[in-house]
């Protein structure tokens, strides 16, 4: 299930250039304003996502900025696990991800209501739905695994 992910070719670092590894993408660097790859390996990914590498080229390129080979690789947007109100956790459904209005930052589940790599408003399907958890504001959740959909 779920929507076919589009692949984007982008740069890495050798040793993370591996299939399957996440990577949460930061932005640049000043260091990076004037390098000839900034197109491909800075301003095709969107900052505070997730990533995940599907395809490692045999290609290379040294980055003047860093001063190493960066790996060419196929990247696609990851799937995010979170937390979300049970009424809403329906295999297959597209949702639009809501943060919560809590301020409870030590609770256990704080990662999984405020996920990294998605923002409150993201249009995402429910590609799996994975148990209950408990909240402190007594609030129903169940951790789901989302994927954002492009519109």
């Amino acid at each position: 299930m779920g929507r076919e992910r589009r692949h984007i070719i982008t740069l890495i670092g050798p040793g993370q250039a591996k299939l399957g590894m996440r990577f949460l993408h930061k932005g640049g660097t000043p260091k990076c304003e004037d390098c000839q790859y900034r197109r491909v390996c800075i301003e095709n990914l969107e900052p505070g996502r997730i990533y995940k590498i599907v395809g490692v080229r045999e290609k290379t390129l040294f980055c003047d900025a860093y001063g190493m080979e960066m790996v060419v690789v196929e990247v696609s947007e990851s799937e995010v696990e979170a937390a979300i109100p049970s009424g809403s956790a329906i295999e297959g459904a597209i949702i639009s991800f809501k943060t919560p209005e809590c301020m409870e930052d030590d609770c256990e589940n704080y990662r999984l209501c405020f996920p990294e790599g998605l923002k409150n408003g993201d249009r995402s399907q429910i590609l799996e739905v994975d148990g209950s958890l408990r909240c402190r504001l007594g609030i129903p959740l169940r951790r789901v695994r989302l994927l954002r959909v492009r519109s």
